[in-house]
């Protein structure tokens, strides 16, 4: 929030709402004991829709270069990029995680581990030969 150059205000504010927090599972006839959010807001809560654009507005900031494009929806990211190859693509789109600053680089400092398994490649080409 502060990079964003938020209110002084609203950063301190957050600071506050964040501190401390904790939140029970209930399901069936169950329910835990108090568990700490060491993460931030608890889900669920209707400020997170706001505080995620501010939040991941880092990440989509890692573009550089007319090749690279990111889409962001809540806490779904994808990378994009546009080369002549499939190869050129793939080569952008792990500087894009791996570079300083990229998308590990966030992950990490953001406390919001990537879980690659849930990865998905997806491969488009303008070619229209079928060969």
């Amino acid at each position: 929030m502060k990079a964003r150059q938020l209110p002084t205000a609203i950063v301190l504010y957050m600071e506050h709402l964040l501190q401390e927090q904790r939140t029970k599972l209930k399901f069936d006839d169950y329910v835990s004991d108090w568990t700490p959010i060491a993460n931030g807001i608890g889900q669920g809560d209707p400020l997170s829709m706001l505080l995620y654009i501010i939040y991941n507005s880092d990440l989509v900031d890692i573009v550089k270069g007319k090749s690279e494009l990111t889409l962001a929806f809540v806490d779904d990211t994808a990378f994009i990029t546009i080369g002549k190859t499939y190869q050129e693509t793939h080569a952008i789109l792990t500087n894009m995680l791996e570079r300083k600053g990229g998308g590990y680089q966030w992950s990490k400092d953001h406390n919001s581990h990537f879980e690659p398994s849930k990865f998905a490649l997806m491969d488009f080409s303008l070619n229209r030969s079928k060969a």
